[in-house]
């Protein structure tokens, strides 16, 4: 098995974070698994500085020393996703919202994602958490195999609103902790 280690970030990490993110950012663009990132618009430098500040970033290093896939998890909900019947119904503070999932495609086909995910899932039951929420393209169905193949259930396609997006029809996803 090729090593991946799973931590959160720290502030000493914050340069590296910003360069993955333009990297990937950079690979992915005008591929069939563009996700249509811009650059400092989705995520935003504010965003991810203070994501790693807040110690809500989760990163994945591989042997090579380079970040190879990151997330972050935090509580603010994009407008639509308090539609969504979730199976846990919990204050916002108990629950994680699970954002800017990434993996450069240098790493992809390793189970990287998987256990970067599994490691922020260990990190959410840690600190009380009851579920974690996500939201995916309808059409992206390799992050729909990810996550279901994590336990997440699919509540289906709702109507989601994001600045860069505007009102979007997303899968949503949750995991009962």
């Amino acid at each position: 098995m090729v090593e991946l280690e799973v931590r959160k970030a720290i502030p000493d990490d914050l340069d590296a974070v910003m360069d993955f993110y333009a990297k990937m950012i950079d690979e992915m663009q005008g591929t069939d698994f563009d996700i249509l990132w811009k650059h400092d618009e989705h995520p935003t430098h504010a965003f991810l500085r203070e994501s790693v500040e807040q110690g809500r970033m989760m990163l994945g290093i591989a042997e090579d020393g380079c970040i190879a896939c990151a997330l972050v998890v935090d509580h603010n909900r994009a407008p639509g996703y308090e539609a969504v019947p979730w199976k846990v119904d919990a204050p916002i503070d108990q629950v994680g919202i699970v954002h800017i999932v990434a993996t450069r495609p240098a790493y992809h086909g390793r189970g990287f994602a998987k256990r970067l995910l599994r490691g922020a899932i260990e990190a959410a039951r840690a600190e009380g958490l009851r579920s974690l929420q996500l939201d995916t393209f309808v059409d992206n169905v390799r992050s729909h195999g990810l996550y279901e193949g994590l336990g997440f259930v699919n509540h289906g396609p709702w109507p989601v609103y994001y600045d860069d997006l505007g009102t979007t029809e997303l899968d949503l996803f949750e995991y009962v902790l």
